[in-house]
């Protein structure tokens, strides 16, 4: 049995976990205070400066961030005592089992092939621990490590569950994104194991089709969230009848009329791979002579 790690949200947890922001708050005649959290800040400028919708940052107030650092040897600490924690939970040797998948640091082939959206582009470039090259590089020289080209983590892992067999590794991670993957699966922020079926890990790839990632910044179909998502795809089973269904729902709700591009352009975004270098392609027939578009189905 393999542990396959997502060594991203390893390197983001530990990183972070090593650093915070204090919030300073100025108004008034000079009064001050510092806050942990931006949140706290804005609650207090509420009370100090009721009734005042006005108000104007630099005039009325000053509110700016400081980034507050431990020393790097707490982040590094964090990762050893984090892969020995999922060592332990997923009843794995950890100098024999465990395996790190990292992404590149830069630009993949999901950005080249986003055209309607950036891929991630809601993501502020600044937003990313301030120890994270030397965290990458305590991984890369401390567990066997495995760096993405041109692809994420998200799909080596699958590509290597893929390889192993899904009773022969396990998924370390966070990311339900992972969950289109069939294989067994290990949530450390729940402390959970669960096993996904080649049918559930189908479902879950129809589902985000339809509903988009808000946190990579793909749209999927506009208006489509997960209730309308569930009621379209409600009593299909099998990967071909519940593409097909997808794909007639980009037919008639596609936000661009190029919807078979558009569908394209989605599932290659949100496919993670199984295969080295697989690209995601849609069905190989549609039956769009069978489609028959009504009032009732647009309003589902």
């Amino acid at each position: 049995m393999k542990g396959l790690v997502d060594g991203d949200i390893l390197v983001f947890r530990c990183g972070f976990a090593a650093e915070r922001n204090l919030w300073h708050l100025t108004w008034g005649d000079g009064e001050s205070k510092t806050f942990e959290y931006k949140r706290e800040a804005l609650e207090h400028l509420d009370k100090v400066l009721p009734g005042k919708f006005s108000r104007e940052e630099g005039k009325d107030y000053a509110l700016w961030p400081e980034r507050e650092l431990e020393p790097l040897s707490h982040a590094l600490h964090g990762v050893k005592r984090t892969m020995t924690k999922l060592a332990e939970a997923c009843a794995l040797d950890l100098d024999r089992e465990m395996v790190v998948m990292l992404s590149p640091g830069g630009e993949t082939f999901r950005h080249r092939e986003a055209s309607y959206r950036p891929y991630k582009g809601n993501r502020k470039a600044e937003h990313r621990p301030t120890y994270e090259k030397e965290i990458r590089k305590y991984i890369i020289e401390n567990y066997p490590t495995y760096i993405a080209e041109d692809e994420e983590a998200d799909d080596l892992l699958a590509i290597w569950q893929t390889k192993l067999g899904p009773d022969q590794s396990i998924i370390i991670t966070m990311d339900k994104d992972l969950d289109q993957v069939p294989g067994l699966k290990y949530n450390w922020m729940h402390d959970v194991a669960y096993e996904i079926t080649p049918e559930e890990g189908d479902y879950n790839f129809c589902m985000q089709m339809l509903t988009g990632d808000t946190t990579d910044n793909i749209v999927g179909l506009p208006k489509v969230g997960k209730a309308k998502a569930t009621k379209i795809l409600s009593g299909l089973k099998g990967y071909d009848d519940m593409m097909k269904e997808v794909a007639y729902q980009y037919h008639v709700r596609s936000p661009v009329p190029e919807w078979e591009e558009y569908l394209t352009e989605m599932g290659r975004l949100l496919w993670i791979r199984r295969q080295p270098g697989e690209m995601w392609l849609p069905p190989a027939s549609t039956v769009e002579d069978e489609w028959d578009m009504t009032e009732e189905e647009l309003t589902l």
